[in-house]
Order: C-alpha cells, then sequence, then structure tokens
C-alpha cells in the first residue's frame, strides 16, 4: 500500500470506525426474530415525522409478517456520512439522498444498481413519470427510486399584476414576454431606488439553481464529455441576465437584493408584495400560508425562449441502496411498499411535493398543501423537463456556475469574457475528473 493509500484510509476508514461507535442509533425497540433494516434520511421535523409515520405503519404491518423491522435514523450530513461509512464496510441499507448526488455515488461505485432488484421486488417503473426515472439513472443503469420529487415553477403576484395593467390570469408565455412584464412590475422612488421588483435570478433572491437558464433557451449542456457553457443556449442565457441586470441597473438591483429579508418569513420579499415573480417550489405555499395568507398569488410554467416550448427543471429526494448493505432484498421489500401509489403519494403529500406516478390518484390533490400543486405535478410530464446534469463532478462546476452567475449580476466581466472564463474552469475539472477516471479503470 503506497502513502496515497494509505493517507486515504487514514480519511475514509478513520472517521468511518467513529461514525460506527458514534453514529446514529435507533430510539426504538426492535422485536425479537426481526431482520432489521437500517434506513437513514436527512428528514427531521415534519417532514420526519411523516417518514416515520409510514415506516411504523410498514414495521406493524408487512414487516411484521415477513420478520423485518426498519430502523430509521435521521442523519445529519447524509451525504459525507454515507461515503465514509460505505467506505468503512458499514452502510445503512437503504439511504435518502438528493438526485443531483446520484451521478457522483454511482460513478464511485458507493451504491448498488437497482435494476435486477427492482424487477425481482415487481415494483412497475411504469407507473412513474420518466423524468423521475431518468433523474435516478446514470452510465445506463437505475441507481435511485423517486422519495418526495418536485419541479419548479413561476410564482407571481396577482395584485401586483393588475396594478401594472397586466393580465393576472395571463403570466408572461416567453422569456420576452417576461422580460416585459419585468419593467413594468419594477418601481423605483424618486432617487431610482427600487421599491418593487419584478423579477430576479439572483440567488441572495431565491435563484437557488443558478445555472439553469440554458435549458430556458433550448440547451441541453451536458452531452456526457463536455458541458458546452459556451453553446448558443449558454451564450444566450448569459447574455439575457446581463442584459437585465443593465436594464435593472446593477446597483439598484443588488442594494435591493441585499436588503431582503430571510426566506422563511414574512420578510421574504415576495411574501411581503416588493418582488413580483419568483422561481420556487411547491413548498413555497407552506410559506405564503404562514407568512401572507391574504396574498393573492398564482403559479405557472416557467417561459421559455420559444414559443410552445414548456423547459421544466424536476428534482426528486431519492432512495438509494449503498454498496455494501447487508440487507438489500429486505430494502426492497420495505421500498416496494413505499413504491405503492397509496403510500408514496401519501409521503408526498405530507411533504407538500408532487406525485412520481404518471396518473396520481384523485385524493392526492384533495387537501393537499399546495392549491396550485397541478400545475407543479402536471408539467413534470413535459417532453422538455429536465434535471440535474448527470456530472459525477457536479458539485465542482456547480460552484464555478454560481461564481459565473455572480460576475453576470455584478458586472465584473462581458458575457463574452465570463463564459470564457468559466468554460475553461469547467473544462478543467471535466478534464482532471476523466483523467482520474481513466486511470482506476487501468486506461492510462
Amino acid at each position: 500500500m503506497n502513502i496515497r493509500s494509505w493517507l486515504l484510509a487514514l480519511v475514509l476508514i478513520a472517521p468511518a470506525a467513529l461514525l460506527l461507535a458514534f453514529g446514529p442509533r435507533g430510539r426504538v425497540e426492535i422485536p425479537d426474530n426481526r431482520r432489521v433494516i437500517r434506513y437513514w434520511e436527512k428528514w427531521t421535523g415534519v417532514e420526519g415525522r411523516a417518514i416515520t409515520d409510514l415506516v411504523d405503519r410498514f414495521n406493524n404491518t408487512v414487516g411484521a409478517q415477513r420478520g423485518l423491522f426498519v430502523e430509521y435514523n435521521a442523519v445529519s450530513n447524509i451525504e459525507q456520512r454515507l461515503l465514509i461509512a460505505t467506505a468503512g464496510g458499514d452502510p445503512p441499507d437503504l439511504a435518502g439522498l438528493i438526485d443531483s448526488r446520484v451521478p457522483q455515488y454511482a460513478a464511485q461505485n458507493a451504491l448498488l444498481p437497482l435494476d435486477d432488484l427492482v424487477r425481482d421486488a415487481a415494483i412497475d417503473l411504469e407507473l412513474l413519470k420518466p423524468i423521475w426515472l431518468e433523474l435516478g439513472r446514470y452510465d445506463g443503469k437505475l441507481y435511485a427510486l423517486p422519495s418526495t420529487p418536485f419541479t419548479i415553477a413561476l410564482y407571481y403576484n396577482r395584485t401586483l399584476f393588475r396594478q401594472a395593467g397586466l393580465d393576472p390570469d395571463r403570466p408572461p408565455q416567453t422569456i420576452a414576454e417576461l422580460d416585459q412584464a419585468v419593467e413594468r412590475l419594477t418601481r423605483r422612488d424618486e432617487q431610482g431606488k427600487i421599491t418593487q421588483l419584478g423579477f430576479t435570478m439572483s440567488p441572495a433572491m431565491l435563484g437557488w439553481w443558478s445555472w439553469v437558464w440554458p435549458n430556458f433557451f433550448d440547451g441541453r449542456l451536458w452531452d456526457g464529455q463536455r458541458y458546452a457553457l459556451d453553446s448558443s443556449a449558454g451564450v444566450a442565457a448569459a447574455e439575457w441576465i446581463w442584459q437585465m441586470r443593465e436594464r435593472l441597473g446593477r446597483q439598484a438591483a443588488l442594494d435591493f437584493e441585499a436588503a431582503a429579508g430571510p426566506i422563511e418569513s414574512a420578510e421574504n420579499p415576495f411574501l411581503s408584495g416588493r418582488l413580483a415573480m419568483v422561481f420556487q417550489g411547491p413548498w413555497m405555499a407552506n410559506w405564503i400560508r404562514n407568512y401572507a395568507p391574504s396574498l393573492d398569488y398564482a403559479v405557472a410554467p416557467f417561459p421559455s425562449s420559444t414559443t410552445g416550448r414548456r423547459h421544466v427543471f424536476a428534482s426528486a429526494d431519492v432512495f438509494v441502496i449503498p454498496a455494501g448493505a447487508k440487507h438489500p432484498r429486505d430494502a426492497m421489500v420495505f421500498l416496494a411498499w413505499m413504491q405503492r401509489p397509496d403510500v408514496l403519494e401519501e409521503l408526498c403529500k405530507r411533504h407538500g411535493k408532487v406525485s412520481p406516478f404518471r396518473t396520481p390518484r384523485s385524493a392526492f390533490f384533495d387537501g393537499h398543501p399546495n392549491p396550485f400543486v397541478r400545475v407543479f405535478d402536471e408539467i413534470a410530464s413535459s417532453p422538455d423537463a429536465f434535471g440535474f446534469p448527470g456530472m459525477p463532478m457536479w458539485a465542482q462546476v456547480e460552484a464555478e456556475l454560481l461564481n459565473l452567475m455572480q460576475t453576470l449580476l455584478r458586472g465584473n466581466r462581458s458575457p463574452e469574457q465570463a463564459i470564457r472564463y468559466t468554460q475553461q474552469r469547467i473544462d478543467l475539472i471535466v478534464n482532471e475528473y476523466q483523467h482520474m477516471a481513466a486511470k482506476r479503470r487501468g486506461e492510462q
């Protein structure tokens, strides 16, 4: 074993030993004569209670009949701790991740492919909308099943639309119409300070997905080998962001964004009526209900540059089985039960998310916490729906794209310069990863 291998062992195995000694432990009595399925998840609070109730129901029904018992543990920093536990040889039997991490974990052989296990467990994948299966695949194999999926759409303030002379029943249909609405919905005081903003893609103002905008210009930038930020769609998106910022006034927009209150509070600028439109997920209805119950708002698909296209960002929490899990087939018994429409839709509804199924049950929509859940649910069926790029090195690339966004918003470089600089940085990241992957495979 060389020095590099010893260091890797020290970094991974030593923390794994600590994790095994002091890591997550169950809080319930495990009945005798049950095989334990260890399940790690990131959810706490309301979301944690929802999955705990379902775990208890399984344990008292199917689990009791099959001699199985799911031991649920809410684990902080689950992404890091799952890798550590897997490297240490003692991962849980089942875990919950964000779909964007699936390519990284799969490429590092930290996950079990599920294709054969799903077939043996008789899980009918045809019931699911295609986008949710796409997000769980890497290199042609299925590594994840959806738990609570969601899409992102355009929330808009109907009152502010009326005041600006815009039809509150007809939100922007294209990027050009969005630009026009932003101008009419932005208000300033006598000193030129923005008092009401039409829209912003700034990360400081709920624009959490800084990389998505080229997709709304008909672009899919990752082809499996290169992330083409310098493609026509990437350039068009950068110029759009730059030009909107120019029209708003860079410093005025930055000052407005700097004064934004906490996202989950009455000071959220959309909730306080100071931001007319925002790009957000179905959970925002919970904040509106809690902090601005009288807000007159609606939800629509986010507009695309091309008339008639409906580009939709979709993402999901997912179930995975780590490589080295001791009871993968027992975990699949629980997963097969969780993938039942009545069970999984109960979880999604309690989380305020959308249904993963092609045809949701009518009961799913009845009493859903988001009154516009049908919008979020239906757009997931769009042929233009897209998720995180299936890149094992995505975390590093995403950081560069966030820097790009900040550069465009602040005007530190022109769109051409910013694209060129960021493309060079991304190419280095991708090339280095591919070089190291080839070495691991013995190709170099």
